[in-house]
């Protein structure tokens, strides 16, 4: 007999050792090595606001990670909290599988009135890679048997699901794994080299009668912080309109005013056939995403009653994701908001750039657009001296230098950074649009007096600590 399972009162008053415990043993132990590695295991949170995060112990942690973009509004934004509320107030249903929804109805339409025409029409689902595999299956249905290839971009991260990891074309992610997608029918091209996508296209016309059904790209690579050349999304859109290409957008991570723009392909000349949402969507509260797409489209693939539920999702549209969703887009697509992201993220480079001047050795570059920052770092020279050396239980330099930088960040000042698999020299800058100047300037401080200590001294403060964890 199995012992007695724990009331929510009991799960709140766990003690951080306790927790911990139930973690490495009922979920992932090698996540928590990660954790612990990075010193993120004595995170006992007591609240959440804006930015900060209040530990039990007194501590105030600043989120500069957005819950890798879900957190645009920071945590507990109070406006979100409202919508919320007002829903438990009047008791409004949430789930409505029969019968029409209001709020999703209305949700569809808000969306509807801030894209481009003829995006008019969403799919309601409960992550990106969801509605990612909703653009999917919408351009098998749309698109004749014989075109079952896609172009897709190396760099590029578009989901964990077997469809969606079809084009996250990274060998991290998809090791192991039988993919979706037949992988004889992904084409893999370079990112904004439009030379290379053009004599893709001619190439298949040519030798395969013209088999390829989509394009499916991120407008900035979500992953690596890449950045298409000016002009190269127009025109790799036009291009494969003339072809009689679908084309799908992934706008799930930078989407949402992260650059500054309600959508990042925004004002760059071109309407793509599909765009997928989510992340922010859900106000940092709920799990909501959408594939949008024209009623033209939706409805060649949909639109018969008989075909109207071939596409279906369980929790995806739920009445208060919804309200939250509505009232998230409410605040993001305010003009006045986004030009004061544009402002915030110039001035956080201008201020990244000063520090490289500094550091000139150790800074490489700084990439991104609005608050999607990157600092790209010049690890080379140490990691070259360290290979002399030869470690016997350090593998990868890059991620124990990476890991240095965020554990110190963390430990010495309460700020909470990532990185991310395919780039361990690029620390990612991803803090909630409502990050004051103030929150900037201490992070540039902070920043500051880390690498003022060197990576030598960093590297070793790294190894003390977590010695045991990394033999």
């Amino acid at each position: 007999m199995k012992k007695n399972s724990l009331s929510l009162k009991q799960a709140l008053k766990l003690n951080e050792k306790e927790y911990q415990r139930l973690f490495y043993k009922h979920i992932n132990p090698g996540l928590f090595s990660i954790y612990k590695i990075l010193g993120f295991t004595d995170m006992d949170i007591e609240s959440c606001k804006g930015l900060s995060i209040k530990l039990k112990n007194g501590t105030q942690i600043l989120d500069f990670t957005s819950g890798i973009g879900v957190l645009a509004l920071g945590h507990n934004h109070p406006k979100i909290l409202e919508a919320e509320a007002l829903c438990h107030q009047l008791e409004l249903i949430d789930v409505q599988k029969f019968g029409i929804n209001r709020l999703q109805s209305v949700l569809a339409f808000n969306i509807s009135t801030m894209m481009p025409d003829p995006l008019d029409t969403s799919f309601f689902t409960v992550s990106g890679a969801e509605a990612v595999e909703a653009g999917i299956k919408l351009i098998t249905r749309i698109q004749p048997k014989f075109k079952r290839k896609f172009i897709t971009f190396h760099e590029d991260y578009h989901g964990k699901t077997h469809g969606a990891l079809s084009f996250t074309n990274s060998e991290k992610f998809a090791e192991g794994f039988h993919i979706g997608i037949p992988q004889e029918n992904i084409i893999k091209i370079n990112p904004g080299d439009i030379k290379q996508l053009k004599q893709t296209i001619i190439d298949n016309r040519i030798k395969n009668d013209n088999s390829i059904a989509a394009m499916v790209i991120e407008p900035i690579q979500g992953q690596v912080l890449g950045i298409h050349p000016k002009g190269y999304l127009k025109e790799a859109i036009e291009l494969c309109k003339k072809n009689r290409i679908l084309t799908l957008v992934d706008e799930i991570k930078v989407g949402l005013g992260r650059t500054g723009k309600l959508f990042s392909f925004f004002d760059q000349g071109f309407v793509p056939d599909i765009v997928t949402i989510s992340k922010a969507l859900g106000g940092g509260k709920r799990a909501i995403g959408a594939m949008v797409t024209s009623s033209k489209l939706s409805k060649k693939a949909y639109g018969k009653r008989k075909d109207s539920a071939m596409h279906s999702t369980t929790f995806g549209g739920l009445g208060e994701s919804c309200a939250v969703a509505i009232e998230t887009l409410n605040i993001i697509s305010d003009n006045t908001f986004l030009t004061d992201i544009q402002n915030k993220g110039d001035y956080f480079c201008k201020r990244l750039n000063e520090l490289r001047k500094k550091y000139p050795n150790i800074i490489k570059d700084i990439l991104g657009e609005g608050l999607y920052i990157g600092i790209v770092f010049n690890f080379i020279p140490f990691e070259n001296k360290i290979k002399k050396v030869r470690i016997p239980f350090i593998n990868d330099i890059k991620v124990i230098l990476m890991g240095s930088i965020v554990r110190y960040l963390y430990r010495k000042y309460g700020i909470l950074t990532h990185f991310t698999p395919p780039r361990p020299d690029m620390l990612v800058i991803m803090p909630p649009l409502i990050i004051k100047s103030s929150e900037i300037d201490f992070f540039i401080d902070s920043l500051d007096q880390t690498l003022a200590l060197g990576l030598g001294n960093l590297f070793k403060n790294f190894i003390v600590n977590n010695v045991r964890e990394l033999i």
